[in-house]
């Protein structure tokens, strides 16, 4: 073969094998049990009565951010632990930052968890923030409150774990609503 013979046919097999291969997964998170409508979802109702009994939480106390495009809850506990669950209108993976955040899995939900000292306090918090549409996501936090009678005795990986737990919770709640 000459020379003029082996460039074409170098070019038709790079091309002919770009075409075969897959591209690279820049989604890092694994398939989604299922996906949430943010829009359509109520965050209070993601912690049912009973639940919020066994939590001992008040009431969740409604309120919106982000200049009104997040819609959120927040139930403080009587037991010096308060969660807060947040929507937003874009993809989890914005969250992910430099070395301050971990690619986790709740509930099946591929997730970003963070965990820096709570401000002013610098107590255990930690919060996730869930992947669970195309292009939206909710975060939900736990935060320690200094009230608590063992908040020093509490670490961080303490408050992930009852967050993740309490996340597949509200996951669940959010998704029966949704489905009615």
């Amino acid at each position: 073969m000459t020379r003029r013979g082996i460039r074409p046919a170098a070019v038709v097999l790079a091309i002919f094998a770009a075409g075969c291969g897959s591209p690279p997964n820049s989604d890092p998170f694994p398939p989604r049990p299922f996906a949430l409508d943010v829009a359509q979802v109520a965050p209070c109702s993601a912690v049912s009565a009973g639940q919020r009994n066994v939590l001992d939480l008040r009431t969740g106390r409604p309120g919106t951010s982000h200049g009104g495009t997040s819609r959120g809850c927040t139930w403080s506990g009587n037991d010096g632990l308060g969660y807060n669950l947040q929507t937003f209108e874009q993809h989890a993976a914005s969250a992910i930052a430099g070395g301050q955040t971990s690619v986790i899995t709740v509930a099946g939900f591929g997730a970003v968890e963070s965990t820096p000292p709570a401000p002013g306090t610098g107590l255990p918090f930690c919060q996730v923030v869930l992947d669970v549409a195309d292009d939206a996501s909710l975060r939900a936090q736990l935060q320690v409150n200094p009230s608590r009678p063992d908040a020093g005795r509490l670490t961080t990986e303490d408050v992930c774990t009852q967050l993740h737990d309490v996340a597949a919770t509200m996951l669940a709640n959010l998704r029966a609503q949704q489905d009615q």
